[in-house]
């Protein structure tokens, strides 16, 4: 029993070997291809001696190639360098790595392991990103806030919590934020004659407070502001550096000449019973005599974006929509038993001729402007 564990523990290394043995190393730059098909080669078979010679002249190359590039992004100013010579460096690290995992190559190079080169590095690039962070803060404004903010997030990138990085993140970001008071929606009774009345199905602070909470409210995370009404901001005391003011300007009813047509029905409908009481049937008809009309009512809605400290407007411009509606009545001669439920619908349709309530008009079109509106304001505060 022994000598059986024996022999299937030796099985089980044996294929872990042998899986091992097979990995294949993957290049990070195609430039490094032709050196990696050498490490493959000496991970599969060992002796191979054509693969030997080609470790032997391409790796010196690789590091060469590599080593260049590094030496020439140091010497560059630009903010994505470090990024760059990381890359170069991981690219090292590993052919490093390939070599390490692959028997017999360190007898035919000497590679070198860039761990270190690469935590130096990252150390080089947080101070680097730290310290444009403090260069950019003597301006002492909004946007230099936030640009500093990007830096420190770089800088604690590269190493967490480089020196007070976290702290400093935090203060930048506290500062560079705006402020912003949204208004509420007017209208200026900008109606035609019958949409002038009062209508409690439309509620302008409902799209109101759903652009201060769909923009982030009081915790936005895609841009540097807090988003209130302006009851909020009466509420709590908040000084907003940013203003918005929507109006809606115009409401231009169009409406078409009424069309008319007819249209015949039929029905098979009970007329009675034979002598045996079984029922008769026959087919009734009847023209129905049909109007119908659609309206079509524009309407334009302003947006105003101003930073009230300068008062300086940021943004103004008009989103303009419609919607449309239509509406059918209908009379009939022959015999009614003819129409269909439908049918008596439409002559029974009592509100032909009669608008949409101002609250149902309203609704439409702010449902179909609200989504622009939302981006526009969105693009405008950043």
């Amino acid at each position: 029993m022994r000598h059986t564990f024996t022999i299937l523990m030796l099985l089980i290394i044996g294929a872990f070997v042998s899986c091992r043995s097979t990995k294949k190393f993957q290049a990070s730059y195609s430039e490094d291809k032709p050196l990696f098909a050498a490490i493959n080669e000496l991970n599969k078979k060992p002796g191979n001696q054509k693969a030997q010679d080609d470790l032997r002249i391409l790796y010196p190359k690789a590091i060469e190639r590599h080593e260049e590039a590094i030496a020439i992004y140091k010497n560059g100013g630009d903010e994505s360098k470090w990024d760059k010579i990381l890359s170069e460096l991981n690219a090292l690290q590993n052919i490093y790595n390939s070599l390490q995992a692959t028997a017999g190559t360190f007898s035919i190079v000497t590679p070198k392991n860039y761990l270190k080169d690469i935590e130096e590095t990252k150390q080089d690039a947080a101070a680097d990103f730290y310290d444009r962070a403090q260069t950019t803060l003597v301006d002492n404004n909004r946007e230099s806030y936030l640009k500093a903010y990007n830096y420190f997030k770089r800088s604690s990138e590269y190493v967490f919590g480089y020196k007070d990085t976290e702290k400093m993140i935090r203060d930048t970001y506290e500062k560079g934020i705006l402020y912003v008071v949204i208004n509420p929606i007017e209208d200026d009774n900008i109606f035609y004659s019958g949409w002038g009345f009062p209508d409690a199905r439309y509620r302008p602070q409902d799209y109101q407070e759903s652009l201060v909470r769909d923009l982030g409210g009081k915790s936005a995370r895609n841009v540097a502001a807090r988003f209130y009404t302006d009851r909020e901001v009466r509420r709590e005391n908040i000084v907003p550096d940013i203003e918005v003011a929507i109006r809606w300007r115009n409401m231009s009813p169009l409406r078409s000449i009424p069309s008319q047509y007819s249209r015949q029905v039929s029905k098979s409908v009970q007329d009675g019973k034979d002598t045996s009481g079984h029922a008769i049937y026959k087919t009734v008809y009847a023209t129905l005599n049909i109007t119908q009309q659609t309206q079509t009512v524009r309407a334009d809605l302003e947006y105003r974006i101003t930073n009230i400290n300068g008062r300086r407007t940021i943004d103004n411009s008009i989103i303009s929509d419609e919607v449309s509606w239509s509406e059918s009545y209908a009379t009939y001669t022959g015999d009614s038993r003819a129409l269909s439920q439908d049918d008596w619908l439409l002559v029974n349709n009592r509100n032909y001729g009669n608008n949409l309530s101002k609250g149902d008009l309203l609704n439409n079109l702010m449902r179909k402007m609200y989504p622009e509106l939302r981006r526009r304001l969105q693009r405008s505060i950043e």
